[in-house]
């Protein structure tokens, strides 16, 4: 099946609040750790499926704690670009 360029798009928007920006960063997490199988195959990865999501894992947390709605904002628009290069 081929994979076209606009498949994984999503537009740009701004958080209205931190549960919405909860929400958003919690779907993006899951998108993730859901497309790892496919990841490793599209890549020809040699680390077990578990070792790619505790790295995906590794990434979020590694910004758990900013405190700051538009640096939310500007992380989630960077995670949705490098999802759509995955």
């Amino acid at each position: 099946m081929a994979v076209t360029p606009t498949q994984f798009a999503r537009t740009t928007r701004t958080s209205a609040n931190w549960s919405d920006a909860k929400r958003r960063v919690l779907a993006a997490y899951r998108e993730w750790i859901r497309a790892a199988p496919e990841i490793q195959t599209m890549y020809s990865i040699p680390f077990p499926v578990s070792a790619i999501r505790t790295r995906m894992r590794q990434e979020f947390e590694r910004h758990r704690y900013v405190d700051k709605l538009p640096v939310v904002d500007v992380l989630l628009v960077q995670n949705n670009a490098e999802y759509q290069v995955s």
